[in-house]
Parts: C-alpha cells; sequence; structure tokens
C-alpha cells in the first residue's frame, strides 16, 4: 500500500506526493476475457501456483475473487499484481 503525505498548497508546500518504496508495479493483466465461475490456473508472482475457480470479479476485470479448487478458500488479486491467471 502506498502512504501519501498531507501537504497543503499554503506557504509554499508541494501536492502531496506518495512515499517512495521498493514496490515495483506490474503491467496490467487483461482478465476481460474470463467469466465468472471460469477454472482458472492461478500463477502467483512468486512462482507457487494453484487451480481454482471465478467466484466473481469487478465489472472493469481489475480485481478478481477466485475460490480455491482445494478448500483453501477465497482471495482477491488485482491486475497489477504480478498475479497470471490462464483459464484450464
Amino acid at each position: 500500500m502506498t502512504r501519501v503525505k498531507a501537504t497543503s498548497r499554503r506557504r509554499g508546500r508541494r501536492h502531496a506526493q506518495p512515499e517512495t518504496s521498493d514496490e515495483v508495479l506490474q503491467p496490467a493483466e487483461d482478465w476481460a476475457a474470463i467469466e465468472v465461475g471460469a477454472t482458472v490456473e492461478v500463477t502467483l508472482a512468486a512462482g507457487h501456483s494453484y487451480t481454482g475457480h471465478i467466484g466473481s470479479k469487478t465489472h472493469d476485470s481489475g480485481l478478481v475473487w477466485v475460490i480455491d479448487s482445494a478448500g483453501q478458500g477465497r482471495q482477491m488479486y488485482g491486475n497489477r499484481d504480478g498475479v497470471r491467471l490462464r483459464p484450464d
């Protein structure tokens, strides 16, 4: 999560600027073609993968909720998290 420093325009202060971090922005994945209910292979940025199905997603497909097929629950992913979804 990026924190923003609170500043104002008065007395020559600059607009709010994000604090620097070591976080690397990932290119956005295009998940628009993946339908709710589809079975997918989820590959995390660290390399671990598992199979699940899309429980729901936002209208713009920027966020998806994947329900693990092994019964490990539901996880939300953003299309800039470095996660890859491949239809099974």
